[in-house]
């Protein structure tokens, strides 16, 4: 799998753990003590694709992620825009957690 960079200045992060799991990256993005998100990495011979989502009880496998029924998904080109649209998801799911409480 090609080396994936995710940018925490770009992505406002703490913190950004990267594990390498059988069929695709995970990488937990931590924002502070109370606030984090799961990304899921997922490479095909033509596309690129993640997941997004807060963090799940359970095993964290790249089959539970696209089984897990909250998230979103993205497609991505590069490094850049795979950036790019993780901050645009971030939001989106920032949003709906704080209409949540």
């Amino acid at each position: 799998m090609k080396k994936i960079f995710l940018d925490k200045v770009k992505l406002g992060a703490q913190k950004i753990i990267e594990n390498d799991l059988v069929d695709c990256k995970l990488y937990v993005v931590k924002f502070n003590d109370e606030e984090s998100y799961l990304v899921f990495i997922f490479q095909g011979a033509k596309s690129n694709y993640f997941k997004l989502t807060l963090p799940f009880t359970g095993k964290w496998t790249c089959e539970n992620a696209l089984y897990y029924p909250y998230g979103l998904f993205g497609f991505f080109l590069n490094d850049e825009d795979l950036n790019f649209k993780l901050k645009e998801k971030i939001d989106i799911l920032r949003q709906f957690e704080s209409r949540q409480v």
